[in-house]
């Protein structure tokens, strides 16, 4: 069975979006599958909010000195591209404290992995046939 090669479009927090109050990310994450090429939709107000990819350190401090990537368009679309540990919070003063955070972790099969296996044969058939037609030619000249 192959898996949907469709990537997956996830609006964090849902119809509420990305702000400060009563949504729990962490909860909300953990309710989510998430897979290589979905895509991470942060809807907020950028006059109070930002969003922050950061290391695992800066996730658990609260402490932001040195973000992997920050986003403040109000409407940030994220690709999620490989696999492992994403760490998210919002860089505004207190925010990330009260739970304005979250981290996602990525494993299994994504769609780019499925399509690989399914092309491992028909290259690897693909190799066999070159194979043999440069045999062919070498036998042919001599």
């Amino acid at each position: 069975m192959v898996a949907s090669t469709t990537a997956v479009v996830h609006e964090v927090g849902d119809s509420q979006g990305w702000i400060i109050g009563n949504i729990d990310y962490s909860q909300w994450a953990s309710t989510k599958n998430f897979h290589v090429n979905d895509i991470l939709v942060f809807n907020y107000n950028n006059k109070y909010h930002n969003v922050m990819q950061v290391s695992k350190q800066e996730y658990e401090s609260c402490t932001i000195t040195n973000p992997i990537a920050t986003f403040n368009t109000g409407k940030d679309s994220i690709t999620l591209q490989a696999y492992g540990d994403y760490y998210y919070v919002c860089g505004n003063p207190g925010h990330c404290q009260i739970g304005q955070k979250f981290h996602i972790n990525i494993v299994g099969t994504s769609s780019q992995g499925s399509a690989s296996v399914v092309a491992s044969p028909l290259c690897f058939m693909l190799l066999i046939t070159i194979i043999a037609i440069l045999e062919f030619c070498f036998f042919l000249t001599f």
